[in-house]
């Protein structure tokens, strides 16, 4: 951060509209988003895996009633059996302990590695996995992270379970960038209902004392906040972010890992570029996904034409999901902005209206673009103003990433092969668009010439998800009859 910057943000003076703004957003934020405003709370950021991790582990050691834990990625690694154990220590001291984990994200993790807490009696389940839900469900995942103890500490952000969050450039000292933030107060009761309402519909409804309300739990703080709890199909993230670039003044800093927004938002955060307001967007200068990096690359143009600046980190990898907007307003989860997390996963994040908070998001902003290079747009030419250490891009190759599905680059890649009046490609854009077109081209004329070539591959895929159907069907219809047999 240059001098210029620091004295423009310290002598920063909040503006009477954001003065006001508190009485006139209150409701409709929480309208839009279906999350009320929860005073009383005390907030600190952990930033990056270690000190999540120190921090996630504290909590679970101190718990004496229950434990909650629900995350995307439980590896079968060193931190990954660092929380298993911790876990299981806690359930053989008779903590109640439950586990959520996606399918999906934990599909390399073995067995044997659930069942050994199980053993200990924690209580383990995977979310959406294969046959459980209709064919076109397949695409949900369960992309929270969240830790909840004794309805005193909770915590969420982008921070996985699993190794890869420890690492650290062996060229630059650059650390895997992720961000968390810890809870104590009202809005923990909140974040605990995101996970005891997945573990109702998956398993059964849970005790009372492990379902505690907001009214039940003291102030510990005083900062307000609120958490967006989004599902499946209903969008309540998306929502609140229309609603705030269009509100936003003075500025707007996103920081997103896989950044292929939907065309809404993308209009969306050009236009409040256009009207004068400093839109900043942070990614990966090498990302963990590369080919999410190379589709998220190839929408760069549109959004510099319109003034928005582009920013990538020179560390191995940033997977923080955060914003800080005008000063006031910042958000901490596990959201993307993307199809597959604005859309159709399961996500929560925190939103924190505080003017301290915020402050501290814009100094761990500025400090990630410290350590960033810009992406520039000269002439017909789009280029970062200098190179970035990439010795470590592959320090989690072979992991399953957080990109969470297909959907995201569909979003990216068909409308710069096919919107009318589309930016010219460049370079790396090239690549993209003639490898999808080629696969195109190619898989058209095999069909033409050999057509069993393409009937046997959708005849597999539908006889696939038709199975999945059908069985489906027959355990609802059994469930059913469990039900109906079952004494009043």
């Amino acid at each position: 951060m240059t001098e210029d910057q620091e004295i423009q943000r310290n002598n920063y003076v909040v503006p009477d509209y954001v003065a006001s703004r508190g009485a006139r957003l209150k409701g409709i934020l929480g309208r839009v988003s279906e999350a009320p405003l929860r005073d009383g709370n005390r907030l600190a950021l952990l930033k990056n895996g270690p000190d999540t991790y120190d921090d996630w582990l504290a909590a679970i050691a101190r718990a004496r009633r229950w434990i909650h834990l629900d995350n995307y990625i439980i590896a079968n690694d060193e931190i990954g059996n660092r929380f298993a154990e911790a876990l299981s220590a806690k359930a053989r001291e008779g903590v109640r302990v439950r586990v959520l984990h996606d399918w999906f994200g934990c599909m390399n993790v073995p067995r044997s590695f659930w069942n050994g807490m199980r053993e200990a009696g924690v209580e383990v389940k995977a979310v959406n996995p294969p046959a459980s839900g209709p064919p076109l469900g397949a695409i949900r995942r369960d992309h929270r992270k969240l830790l909840v103890v004794d309805g005193e500490y909770g915590s969420t952000g982008g921070v996985c379970i699993a190794d890869g969050w420890i690492v650290r450039s062996r060229e630059t000292g650059l650390p895997y960038r992720d961000t968390a933030v810890s809870v104590r107060g009202p809005v923990v009761a909140d974040i605990n209902r995101a996970f005891t309402s997945l573990w109702g519909e998956l398993v059964g409804k849970l005790p009372d004392d492990e379902r505690p309300d907001p009214g039940d739990i003291e102030a510990a703080g005083e900062t307000p906040a609120r958490l967006v709890v989004q599902e499946p199909r209903r969008m309540r993230t998306l929502r609140m972010l229309e609603l705030l670039t269009a509100g936003v003044q003075e500025r707007l800093w996103v920081t997103d890992p896989y950044f292929l927004s939907l065309p809404i938002l993308t209009q969306s955060l050009m236009a409040t570029a256009r009207d004068g307001v400093d839109v900043r967007i942070l990614t990966p200068a090498t990302n963990d996904i590369a080919w999410i990096g190379r589709a998220s690359r190839a929408g760069y143009r549109q959004y510099l034409e319109a003034g928005v600046r582009i920013f990538e980190y020179g560390g191995p990898m940033i997977h923080a999901k955060t914003l800080v907007a005008d000063g006031w307003l910042s958000k901490v989860g596990s959201t993307n902005l993307n199809f597959s997390s604005l859309a159709a996963n399961w996500e929560i994040d925190l939103v924190v209206e505080d003017t301290d908070f915020a402050d501290q998001m814009e100094q761990l902003f500025e400090d990630d673009i410290s350590h960033s290079r810009e992406v520039r747009l000269e002439g017909s030419r789009v280029r970062p103003d200098r190179d970035v250490d990439t010795s470590d891009s592959g320090a989690r190759a072979g992991m399953v990433g957080s990109g969470t599905g297909s959907g995201a680059t569909v979003s990216r890649v068909v409308p710069t092969l096919f919107q009318k009046g589309a930016a010219p490609l460049q370079t790396h854009e090239h690549v993209i668009a003639a490898a999808a077109s080629g696969a195109l081209l190619g898989a058209s004329l095999l069909g033409a010439r050999f057509p069993r070539l393409i009937a046997w591959p959708l005849v597999a895929a539908g006889a696939f998800l038709g199975g999945l159907g059908v069985l489906r069907a027959a355990q609802s219809t059994l469930s059913d009859r469990e039900q109906d047999s079952s004494p009043p």
